[in-house]
């Protein structure tokens, strides 16, 4: 018998708690009212944004959706002047200028696979590109969650829409039009099709070619899972992709693109004085401080060192696939020394595998609270931002996460009865709610 089949074996059979219905009800209804009104305030102020600069027409307040003007201008260089022009700063920064305030300017930090993707919205309107280009990410991004909560048990269905679309990481990667929704997606439905159809998994897999870093643990996480399958796929469908890319655009885009990043690198990553505030990372922390480029990427390295190892521990493991899941994203977060704020949508995966552990074999105050700041930190590294005092606090919540992680898997959770219910005293987390107190009403993430 395996391990998870003895856990669920050893089901308790405990009697309902009082006041059932209500709870169920009561969660539900707070669910949805945190999670709508919070929702609502998004969205009214991404439209007083909109209006101040569109309409009221200051020049002080960017347009929302900044970082998609840059990947429109480069798409659009690259169709009227050919690929490399989406990698010449000049060419760039004068494209920029019908839509960035003259102060403002976005290097296109990304490899020709990602301007083969983006390569369509080039030929439309920027007002049309935006609607496009987010209202994609939001339906993948909708997808891949959905498939992901649905692996519950049906007892246990979980309310998600109205917290998932409410989640301030999806309205912070609209603001800034970044690609965050997307990278989310596909690594969130290689981990859901991980199990049932490796090789469509690792074609997701290779879909992060459009923002390689981020894809970095992969290959490792399939090698402790001994999934050969998908790790075969991940390789051929990467190669697929550079070879598409290189048809398409040729040898000297990727001389250009490479170019173009190491100036990237110098002048934003290791000098990029504000934009480092933006940086949810142990580097950015640090260089931000004032430390200097080598002290900075020595402590990072320390720290992605140990939570590799961590994760080795834990993938080789035989815990709950859930828990597994769930620290992948959440490791691939912390690895990275150049991260910026909108990248932290990515805590929709992690969520929502915990999300479904929880409400599997139940959580803790503590546990529950960690999973509200998850969700409510992609906000927070914004208006950091935007303050320059608060500092970045998704370290801080990354690490406990990981720490969540590996104290469920060091310790047998009970599972939760499908005659049970939660306890009423305790309700779900405000919108992500990590268990309603009905297993028939579920959660969210």
């Amino acid at each position: 018998m395996s391990v998870s089949q003895q856990e669920t074996a050893r089901v308790d059979t405990a009697p309902k708690s009082r006041g059932a219905r209500g709870g169920s009800w009561q969660g539900s209804r707070r669910l949805y009212v945190y999670g709508g009104a919070l929702l609502f305030l998004e969205y009214f102020l991404l439209g007083m944004w909109w209006w101040g600069h569109h309409i009221l027409q200051n020049t002080t307040i960017p347009s929302p959706g900044w970082d998609l003007a840059v990947f429109w201008s480069a798409a659009n260089l690259a169709i009227t002047h050919g690929a490399t022009a989406a990698y010449d700063w000049g060419l760039l920064r004068a494209a920029e200028a019908a839509i960035l305030p003259p102060d403002i300017f976005g290097p296109f930090s990304y490899p020709p696979t990602f301007l083969l993707l983006i390569y369509p919205i080039g030929m439309l309107s920027f007002g049309a590109a935006t609607v496009v280009f987010s209202g994609c990410g939001i339906a993948l991004y909708l997808g891949m969650l959905n498939k992901t909560l649905r692996s519950a048990p049906d007892a246990l269905r979980l309310p998600w829409l109205i917290p998932a679309v409410a989640f301030p990481g999806v309205w912070v990667t609209l603001v800034t039009g970044q690609n965050s929704l997307f990278t989310a997606a596909v690594a969130g439905a290689a981990l859901v099709l991980l199990r049932r159809s490796p090789v469509a998994a690792g074609a997701c897999i290779a879909m992060l070619c459009i923002k390689p870093q981020l894809g970095i643990l992969f290959p490792l996480y399939l090698l402790c899972e001994r999934q050969w399958r998908a790790l075969a796929s991940a390789a051929f469908f990467s190669m697929l992709t550079l070879v598409v890319s290189w048809l398409a655009f040729g040898t000297a885009t990727f001389v250009a693109a490479a170019r173009s990043m190491a100036m990237f690198r110098h002048a934003i990553v290791e000098n990029g004085g504000v934009i480092l505030y933006g940086a949810p990372t142990v580097f950015g922390t640090l260089r931000s401080a004032g430390y200097s480029t080598t002290v900075s990427y020595a402590a990072h390295a320390g720290v992605a060192m140990l939570v590799i190892a961590v994760c080795v521990w834990l993938w080789r493991s035989t815990c709950r696939f859930e828990l597994r899941a769930a620290s992948l994203p959440v490791a691939t977060l912390m690895v990275q020394p150049y991260l910026i704020y909108y990248d932290l949508a990515w805590l929709a995966l992690p969520m929502a595998w915990l999300a479904v552990d929880f409400v599997r074999h139940s959580s803790n105050r503590f546990e529950n609270a960690v999973l509200l700041a998850a969700w409510l930190v992609p906000a927070q590294g914004l208006f950091a931002v935007l303050s320059h005092r608060t500092g970045q606090w998704a370290p801080i919540v990354l690490v406990a996460l990981l720490a969540i992680i590996v104290r469920r898997a060091r310790a047998p959770q009970r599972v939760i009865a499908p005659h049970e219910s939660f306890d009423a005293a305790t309700p779900p987390v405000a919108a992500i709610g990590a268990h309603a107190s009905n297993p028939a009403q579920g959660t969210t993430a």
